[in-house]
């Protein structure tokens, strides 16, 4: 894989091959909603985990930075993988096989930051969702 934008098939691979990814550990932001059909792409693959498993990162030599929000871990574990430090989500679901924060949890993250992108992605969630409920 190049550094472009990773399509669904290489978010299922690379979440896949992320050994601590599970009850600590799930999907979120771009990558999710890659997973969701909500984006056809996305340029990396974002997790949140728990303080525990942060904690056990760092030991283990993750490099990380800290968020000028509230000063929580964000760890870089390669190229195209960062793993955020108990961001608020409120509900887990499965998708894929995989733990993936919910949309609905996805859009609260993204309202919470409020950047453009994040609006952008919040316009994309509610037409989706629109989408849906007008199939059922």
């Amino acid at each position: 894989m190049d550094k472009g934008l990773l399509g669904r098939e290489d978010v299922l691979s690379i979440a896949r091959g992320i050994e601590f990814i599970g009850p600590e550990c799930w999907l979120t932001s771009g990558a999710a909603l890659v997973l969701f059909g909500v984006r056809e792409n996305t340029r990396d693959v974002d997790l949140v985990c728990t303080k525990e498993l942060a904690d056990r990162l760092e030991a283990e030599g993750y490099p990380f930075r800290r968020d000028g929000l509230d000063n929580t871990r964000i760890f870089s574990i390669n190229e195209y993988v960062e793993v955020l430090e108990d961001w608020e989500t409120e509900e887990v679901v499965e998708i894929e096989g995989l733990r993936s924060a919910s949309l609905l949890s996805i859009r609260k993250q993204k309202e919470a930051l409020g950047r453009e992108k994040d609006l952008r992605d919040i316009a994309l969630i509610d037409g989706f969702i629109r989408e849906k409920e007008g199939k059922l």
